[in-house]
């Protein structure tokens, strides 16, 4: 892991167990063990290191998306691989964990509404696929996004908050991976598919 990349890391962990307002640069700096102008040698301000985390996050999730769309995948398998991308919680997608922190606790500012505005990323997967979902659904597919979105990220922070670890720094996020690693996840796809999504779709042949 490069300098830059473990800044990174390190900087979303602690958006995340503290709020991007009450985390400083000094913050992490101090948790890094380096000194403040170790960060700002690669980011101007705090903005700008979160717009980078952001950037990332939305460049992963089109990436998989188009990989998803040309895999022979049915629809119904690729709706769930994507509620299994959205809730399986691992070491390297800290940035899944602070999105799933700034939605829960309001923690918006002005790099997160820019991302806001431009994760069209399922509406659009949602858009190219309508075929497959009922036509009296058709029209809502805006509303689909945001009750998927909404549905899934209150399952993740639910299954994050069943390992009854407080993550405060990296050490305790660590913590809380490994006993998140010991969730039956397939049973919660599962659950998420038949109750939110099944009922939308067109019953394959």
């Amino acid at each position: 892991m490069t300098k830059k990349e473990r800044i990174k890391r390190v900087a979303t962990i602690l958006f995340a167990a503290n709020g991007i307002k009450n985390t400083k640069i000094e913050d992490i700096a101090n948790t890094l063990g380096i000194a403040k102008g170790g960060i700002y040698y690669y980011y101007k301000s705090k903005e700008e290191l979160l717009l980078e985390i952001v950037e990332g996050s939305i460049l992963s999730r089109k990436e998989f998306i188009e990989e998803l769309e040309e895999s022979d995948l049915s629809f119904n398998e690729k709706m769930r691989a994507l509620v299994k991308r959205r809730i399986s919680l691992e070491t390297d997608r800290s940035s899944l964990y602070l999105f799933a922190k700034i939605l829960e606790n309001g923690d918006i500012n002005l790099a997160y509404d820019e991302y806001l505005k431009r994760d069209v990323v399922l509406s659009e997967f949602l858009e190219k696929n309508k075929e497959f979902i009922k036509e009296e659904y058709r029209g809502d597919l805006e509303k689909i996004r945001v009750l998927l979105t909404s549905g899934m990220n209150t399952l993740l922070l639910y299954l994050i908050y069943t390992t009854k670890v407080k993550v405060v720094d990296e050490k305790t996020y660590m913590t809380m991976i490994k006993k998140f690693a010991k969730i039956d996840i397939e049973r919660e796809i599962d659950m998420f598919y038949n109750l939110y999504i099944k009922s939308l779709l067109i019953e394959e042949i």
